[in-house]
Protein backbone atom coordinates (compact mmCIF):
# COMPACT_ATOMS: atom_id res chain seq x y z
CA UNK A 1 0.00 0.00 0.00
CA UNK A 2 1.71 3.39 -0.82
CA UNK A 3 1.01 6.30 1.40
CA UNK A 4 -1.31 8.11 -0.84
CA UNK A 5 -3.74 5.37 -0.91
CA UNK A 6 -3.41 4.62 2.96
CA UNK A 7 -4.13 8.83 3.26
CA UNK A 8 -7.35 7.79 1.02
CA UNK A 9 -8.38 5.16 3.80
CA UNK A 10 -8.16 7.75 6.72
CA UNK A 11 -9.92 10.64 4.84
CA UNK A 12 -12.66 7.57 4.20
CA UNK A 13 -13.20 6.95 8.10
CA UNK A 14 -11.60 3.71 7.99
CA UNK A 15 -10.34 2.76 11.46
CA UNK A 16 -6.57 1.04 11.00
CA UNK A 17 -3.35 1.40 12.71
CA UNK A 18 -0.15 1.27 10.87
CA UNK A 19 2.52 -0.51 13.08
CA UNK A 20 5.80 -2.42 12.80
CA UNK A 21 4.60 -6.30 12.87
CA UNK A 22 6.54 -8.60 15.59
CA UNK A 23 4.85 -11.75 15.25
CA UNK A 24 1.71 -14.20 15.16
CA UNK A 25 0.40 -17.33 16.04
CA UNK A 26 -3.06 -19.51 15.56
CA UNK A 27 -4.96 -21.15 18.22
CA UNK A 28 -7.78 -23.07 18.30
CA UNK A 29 -10.53 -21.23 20.79
CA UNK A 30 -13.63 -23.12 22.48
CA UNK A 31 -16.23 -21.07 24.20
CA UNK A 32 -19.94 -21.65 24.57
CA UNK A 33 -22.80 -19.40 23.42
CA UNK A 34 -23.97 -17.50 26.17
CA UNK A 35 -28.12 -17.78 24.33
CA UNK A 36 -28.39 -21.92 23.88
CA UNK A 37 -25.24 -22.99 26.01
CA UNK A 38 -23.72 -25.00 23.01
CA UNK A 39 -20.01 -25.17 22.57
CA UNK A 40 -18.12 -24.26 19.65
CA UNK A 41 -14.65 -23.65 18.50
CA UNK A 42 -12.82 -21.63 16.11
CA UNK A 43 -9.47 -20.86 14.87
CA UNK A 44 -8.14 -17.10 15.90
CA UNK A 45 -5.17 -15.92 15.13
CA UNK A 46 -3.25 -13.33 17.28
CA UNK A 47 -0.97 -10.60 15.79
CA UNK A 48 1.60 -8.52 17.79
CA UNK A 49 2.80 -4.65 16.25
CA UNK A 50 4.57 -2.24 17.84
CA UNK A 51 2.74 1.01 17.24
CA UNK A 52 2.47 4.47 18.51
CA UNK A 53 -0.28 5.13 21.22
CA UNK A 54 0.05 8.75 22.26
CA UNK A 55 3.18 9.07 20.97
CA UNK A 56 5.10 6.74 22.94
CA UNK A 57 5.92 3.20 21.43
CA UNK A 58 4.29 0.44 22.84
CA UNK A 59 2.50 -3.17 21.79
CA UNK A 60 -0.62 -3.56 20.11
CA UNK A 61 -2.46 -7.03 19.59
CA UNK A 62 -5.16 -7.59 17.22
CA UNK A 63 -7.30 -11.10 16.54
CA UNK A 64 -8.44 -12.45 13.66
CA UNK A 65 -10.49 -15.34 13.05
CA UNK A 66 -10.11 -17.78 10.66
CA UNK A 67 -13.90 -19.41 9.62
CA UNK A 68 -12.64 -21.45 6.81
CA UNK A 69 -9.85 -23.48 9.04
CA UNK A 70 -10.48 -26.18 11.01
CA UNK A 71 -6.78 -26.57 12.19
CA UNK A 72 -4.75 -23.86 13.54
CA UNK A 73 -1.70 -25.43 12.42
CA UNK A 74 -3.40 -24.27 9.16
CA UNK A 75 -2.64 -20.85 9.56
CA UNK A 76 0.20 -19.08 7.66
CA UNK A 77 1.20 -15.52 8.94
CA UNK A 78 2.65 -14.13 5.33
CA UNK A 79 4.29 -11.01 7.07
CA UNK A 80 7.63 -10.12 7.54
CA UNK A 81 8.95 -8.99 11.04
CA UNK A 82 9.95 -5.68 11.16
CA UNK A 83 8.41 -4.14 8.63
CA UNK A 84 5.45 -1.44 8.78
CA UNK A 85 2.26 -3.03 8.07
CA UNK A 86 -1.62 -1.20 7.69
CA UNK A 87 -3.92 -3.28 10.26
CA UNK A 88 -7.48 -2.51 8.83
CA UNK A 89 -9.30 -2.87 12.00
CA UNK A 90 -13.25 -3.49 13.11
CA UNK A 91 -12.84 -2.41 16.48
CA UNK A 92 -10.02 -0.83 18.90
CA UNK A 93 -10.04 -0.74 22.91
CA UNK A 94 -7.43 0.63 25.17
CA UNK A 95 -7.89 -0.66 28.49
CA UNK A 96 -4.66 -0.55 30.90
CA UNK A 97 -2.47 0.63 28.61
CA UNK A 98 -2.89 -2.60 26.68
CA UNK A 99 -4.14 -1.97 23.07
CA UNK A 100 -6.30 -4.58 21.74
CA UNK A 101 -7.88 -4.53 18.39
CA UNK A 102 -10.08 -6.92 15.89
CA UNK A 103 -9.05 -7.32 12.23
CA UNK A 104 -11.97 -7.74 10.05
CA UNK A 105 -12.04 -9.85 6.17
CA UNK A 106 -9.21 -7.64 5.11
CA UNK A 107 -5.66 -8.60 5.47
CA UNK A 108 -2.97 -6.56 6.87
CA UNK A 109 -1.03 -5.03 4.05
CA UNK A 110 2.47 -3.94 3.65
CA UNK A 111 3.10 0.12 3.75
CA UNK A 112 5.71 0.80 0.88
CA UNK A 113 7.79 3.85 2.18
CA UNK A 114 10.40 5.32 0.36
CA UNK A 115 13.32 6.66 2.14
CA UNK A 116 12.29 10.82 1.70
CA UNK A 117 8.63 9.85 2.35
CA UNK A 118 10.07 9.26 6.22
CA UNK A 119 10.71 5.36 6.03
CA UNK A 120 14.02 4.52 7.97
CA UNK A 121 16.11 1.42 8.34
CA UNK A 122 14.74 -1.90 9.82
CA UNK A 123 14.74 -1.10 13.81
CA UNK A 124 14.63 2.83 13.51
CA UNK A 125 11.87 4.70 16.17
CA UNK A 126 8.66 4.34 14.11
CA UNK A 127 7.76 8.01 12.96
CA UNK A 128 4.84 9.31 11.37
CA UNK A 129 4.97 8.73 7.27
CA UNK A 130 4.48 10.13 4.67
CA UNK A 131 6.07 13.23 6.00
CA UNK A 132 2.73 14.20 7.99
CA UNK A 133 5.11 15.48 10.84
CA UNK A 134 3.31 18.70 12.54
Amino acid sequence: MKPAELLREVIGGRLLIVGEFRGAHAETRREVDRKSGEAFSFVQGMLLAECKVRGNLDRAIFYQRFPDVEDAAEVVFPYMKGKLYVFFLVSLKNERGQVTGSLGDRKPELLELDEEEGGGPVGAPLGAPMGLRP
